[in-house]
């Protein structure tokens, strides 16, 4: 009798385990690193990133090229009016209405260079003025084939440049480092999801497996009800147990399959199959390795540098607007007027100026004083808070280190005992078959298997979650040994 039953057993295992192989989908399988490292990239979320990142970058290469010369053509080829005027004789002082009937055309060119050293601008330009008189029937033409000019503020351009330029170049550097985050940000959404499927598939797959055991179970609780070896009690109880685990398996099915879909729409592809992934990642992260690269690479602590400078150019421009200070223009240039074209190119007159202006601040009842004193509280207490929020910071990175190293021990020993769990269960059927152990027993291994698959999960995903938080932070794949800018710009 023992024989029969053992033989009705391995029929039954075999039975069902063709039936899970039959019933699997045709999805794509794909792995964790494959929806990382290729799949997030190509979504729709990492496009939107780099096209406002390209934005960023065309920002930061017109600051630099507007550093170069620039040239604009000025071209008015119609200007006519034909109305009365009212002037004032210059002998007398009389007034009278003249007609006003012509056309007034001009053109031009001009080139304005910048001058980042000094602050000021340099403008070279020439142009002709056409003049129509339709009343006298006269035309006349004025002409200024050469002007050169170049103004500036006396004191501060110099340093208020540098501060700008050093601003803007912070600011590009950062707009790098921030659009590495995003992505990798876009990535831990990628793995968000990958995580949720992967914990409805480990919930199906141990359903499906514990339907097709206590299905087992209970053939042989119905030959051992025959025979007098269990009671009727013992027989229902088989049977709940497999009722609840199929309901299991359904419930966790129809998780798994909207998980599928929600990771499938995010990475724009049709149909996915995950995977329990291979511990693939360090053993280990040293705290002054990506502590290193967070105050390196981490966008939080370029911004702020930014705000630093910021506050210093703030100051700065409060002081020199409080001080004594003044503007220069200088000028020189050739014009003419002829009655002809060609005439008013000839022995052009020279034209000279220079302008120099000055600001002096003389009594203000302390405003300017004060001014100044709030600048420097709000530099000093903006100083005050970026140490803070420094240390604040680098508290969390540590944190994360810490969970990390935490997480991947509990892997290691949670997949053991997972698997260990699944080996017991395996043992108990057989024992069961053989009657050396009870109904309560099988529950008992039942929910300790389920447990340990929790746990198995919980570890994956901690470990996997403070990876990419860390790997974000510091903007560096430790497993690659690379920084991401190499690899996501």
């Amino acid at each position: 009798m023992k024989l029969l039953t053992h033989i009705f057993v391995s029929i039954l295992i075999t039975l069902f385990a063709c039936i899970k192989i039959y019933g699997q989908n045709t999805s794509k399988e794909v792995t964790l690193g494959e929806v990382i490292d290729q799949l997030s990239l190509k979504s729709s979320a990492a496009q939107i990133e780099k096209l406002n990142h390209q934005n960023e970058i065309l920002q930061f290469e017109n600051y630099k090229k507007s550093f170069l010369p620039a040239v604009w053509l000025n071209f008015n080829p119609v200007n006519f009016n034909r109305s009365l005027r009212l002037l004032q004789q210059p002998s007398d002082g009389s007034y009278s209405y003249v007609e006003d009937y012509s056309n007034n055309s001009s053109a031009g060119v001009s080139v304005r260079q910048k001058i980042g050293i000094t602050g000021g601008e340099l403008n070279i330009g020439s142009n002709v003025n056409y003049l129509n008189e339709f009343s006298r029937k006269l035309n006349s033409f004025s002409t200024t084939p050469f002007s050169i000019g170049y103004s500036q503020q006396l004191w501060g351009g110099g340093k208020q440049y540098r501060l700008e330029k050093e601003i803007e170049y912070a600011k590009n550097k950062a707009a790098i480092k921030e659009y590495c985050t995003k992505l990798s940000q876009i990535q831990q959404q990628a793995l968000g999801l990958y995580m949720t499927a992967l914990l409805g598939k480990m919930e199906q797959d141990l359903a499906q497996q514990t339907t097709l055991n206590t299905d087992t179970l209970l053939q042989l609780a119905h030959i051992k009800l025959n025979n007098g070896h269990i009671t009727e009690y013992d027989f229902k109880q088989i049977e709940l147990q497999s009722l609840n685990a199929r309901y299991a398996f359904e419930n966790a099915r129809k998780n798994y399959i909207e998980a599928q879909e929600r990771l499938a729409v995010f990475l724009g592809i049709e149909e996915i199959e995950v995977e329990i992934p291979e511990f693939d990642i360090p053993f280990a992260i040293e705290t002054s390795m990506a502590m290193f690269y967070v105050e390196r690479n981490n966008p939080f602590s370029k911004q702020q540098e930014i705000h630093t400078l910021e506050a210093e150019r703030n100051l700065f421009s409060v002081k020199l607007s409080n001080r004594f200070n003044g503007n220069i223009s200088l000028n020189y240039g050739v014009n003419q007027y002829a009655e002809t074209f060609a005439g008013a190119y000839r022995n052009g007159n020279t034209r000279q100026s220079v302008i120099i202006g000055f600001q002096i601040p003389v009594f203000q009842w302390g405003v300017n004083k004060n001014r100044i004193q709030i600048a420097e509280n709000n530099y000093e207490a903006s100083k005050i808070a970026r140490e803070r929020q420094m240390r604040e910071f680098k508290n969390e990175v540590k944190e994360n280190i810490n969970n990390y190293n935490h997480s991947v021990k509990l892997w290691l020993t949670t997949e053991k005992a997972y698997k260990l769990s699944q080996e017991q269960y395996e043992m108990l059927i057989q024992k069961f078959s053989l009657g050396k152990v009870s109904v309560y027993e099988l529950t008992t291994a039942q929910s300790e298997q389920n447990n340990a698959m929790q746990r198995y999960y919980s570890a994956i995903r901690d470990t996997y979650n403070s990876y990419f938080i860390l790997r974000s932070m510091a903007l560096y794949d430790f497993k690659q040994n690379v920084e991401l800018e190499e690899v996501l710009v």
